[in-house]
């Protein structure tokens, strides 16, 4: 089902999304009912601008003898823009009391340099240490470029851009720092990439090395530094600094040294804690465990069932997204809970676990989905919640499915495999 909110990308870059599409309202996306338009999302929290600042943001460098003209003609353009893209016919834009503000009621927006802004005040908020964690390591995946890059000239930009990129930079830091303690040197690396393509001269090359130096890829951390000093020379004259002149020593040395990487090899890979139940793994790690898996059937012949656990709320709306995360945890530790320590498990979504069971039988499948229920019934003492199972051996899927991602089909709270299915519709 589509989703009737007006998602507005203003991070990297200017884009608007309706019903699962990108909606293009007009070709210049800096034209003066493209600035309002963002200017009014930006606004919603505080309620609306006021009319005269909202003039000033628009022609305040430009000499319009009626401000106040042009901003009516810009706001009916807006609508007349609106309107032909196929929007609901609504009243978009209120102006009250000398106020003026998009109508939310109409349809509901979500501005991903909000949304970030959000979660780094919810992650300052938050107390527990992972959830800080992964909060904050949300709101930094969000930040995909600057702010509106293309109109960086206009002084309500300027000043934004400059905001979200410190508030960036602070919460980076503070996560690489959390990260590193956690040896999660991956996604360090993924988002020191992210950040030197957006501020190349920064230096966050330094957290690429550093990461790459952890975890023992000496050859390409020496690549980026190649890249980076030539980029600095190229580009501002500058030799390395002496923060990336230690690095070359260091790589230099590991490099010739190789006979030793094998310690530290095994010193990386190997599980620092033995928590009990079965193993948690982010979902490309969950899939790239489904790929050996699959292929090691081939050799073995053992039996492996996967099962998608898919939340229900039978109550109407789940309510707040805080609600829906504490729901989805309780779901995630009960899975962890009753699994074997070799079973497989990932979050999907929200309201979606996968789980993968090695050396199991279909019957045995339906007794761990009840000491899941089981579970998950005394951590949620709720009846609104329920738990719907889905099951499918990996043989099957690799015969069935078309790709390698495995696919589900509902049908209500039972649980059943591929063939099953197909006698269903038959």
């Amino acid at each position: 089902m589509a989703e009737h909110v007006l998602k507005a990308k203003m991070l990297g870059g200017f884009s608007i999304y309706y019903e699962g599409r990108e909606i293009a309202l007009d070709r210049n996306t800096t034209s003066k009912s493209m600035q309002l338009l963002q200017i009014l999302l930006m606004n919603i929290e505080a309620g609306g601008i006021a009319k005269t600042s909202l003039a000033d943001s628009l022609y305040g460098r430009e000499e319009v003898e009626n401000k106040n003209g042009s901003l009516n003609n810009t706001i009916f353009r807006l609508k007349k823009q609106l309107k032909s893209a196929g929007f609901p016919d609504a009243n978009y834009v209120v102006i009250k009391r000398g106020m003026c503000r998009w109508e939310d009621e109409a349809i509901p927006v979500k501005v991903d340099a909000i949304e970030f802004e959000k979660l780094i005040e919810k992650g300052r908020r938050t107390e527990d240490r992972a959830e800080r964690t992964e909060t904050f390591l949300e709101a930094c995946r969000l930040y995909t470029g600057e702010f509106l890059p293309n109109m960086v000239g206009e002084d309500w930009v300027a000043v934004r851009n400059v905001h979200y990129q410190e508030l960036y930079e602070e919460s980076l830091r503070k996560l690489f720092g959390w990260l590193q303690a956690e040896d999660r040197y991956e996604e360090i690396l993924q988002l020191a990439t992210t950040a030197a393509a957006i501020y190349p001269f920064n230096d966050w090359a330094l957290w690429q090395i550093d990461s790459l130096i952890a975890m023992s890829r000496f050859r390409e951390a020496m690549e980026i530094y190649e890249k980076v000093t030539k980029l600095f020379f190229d580009e501002l004259g500058l030799p390395p600094s002496p923060e990336m002149l230690e690095r070359a020593r260091l790589m230099a040395e590991r490099i010739s040294q190789s006979s030793g990487v094998i310690h530290d090899i095994k010193q990386r890979i190997r599980e620092r804690q033995k928590f009990p139940g079965a193993y948690y793994c982010t979902y490309p790690s969950f899939v790239d465990i489904y790929h050996v898996i699959s292929r090691m059937m081939e050799r073995n012949g053992m039996s492996v069932y996967l099962m998608l656990c898919t939340l229900k709320y039978t109550g109407g709306d789940m309510g707040s997204e805080e609600r829906e995360q504490v729901i989805s945890r309780a779901l995630r530790d009960s899975i962890m809970e009753v699994l074997r320590r070799g079973d497989f498990y990932t979050r999907y979504n929200t309201q979606q676990y996968l789980i993968m069971l090695p050396e199991i039988n279909q019957e045995n499948c339906a007794k761990v989905s009840a000491r899941i229920d089981r579970a998950f019934s005394k951590k949620v003492r709720r009846n609104d919640f329920q738990v719907n199972y889905y099951v499918a051996s990996v043989a099957e899927i690799d015969e069935d499915a078309a790709g390698t991602k495995p696919k589900f089909r509902s049908n209500g709270t039972v649980w059943n495999t591929i063939e099953e299915k197909k006698e269903e519709v038959s």
